[in-house]
């Protein structure tokens, strides 16, 4: 069961959490704001408010980044999972 069940329920389990991956950073962002937590969610918003581009740009492709990275991750897994799974 867990060898062939497993391999194919674990595709969409993987899709799943490489989507909510960002959007856990993003909610941290919003709670550190929202509890008055100092920390990186905070300065964002802050210079949002300021008009300081260049930390909402650094913020903007810190995201990107790891948004990329956790979808990279999420596809090497797929080939480790499922072996079906060819990369072209």
């Amino acid at each position: 069961m867990l060898k062939h069940v497993l391999r194919n329920a674990m595709i969409p389990i993987l899709t799943n959490i490489a989507i909510q991956v960002p959007t856990l950073f993003v909610g941290a962002f919003l709670l550190e704001v929202y509890f008055s937590i100092p920390g990186l969610g905070r300065e964002v918003i802050v210079a949002v408010n300021r008009s300081d581009f260049p930390v909402i740009k650094a913020a903007t492709v810190y995201l990107a980044m790891l948004t990329m990275l956790v979808n990279l991750a999420a596809d090497v897994m797929y080939k480790v999972v499922d072996p079906r799974v060819t990369f072209e």
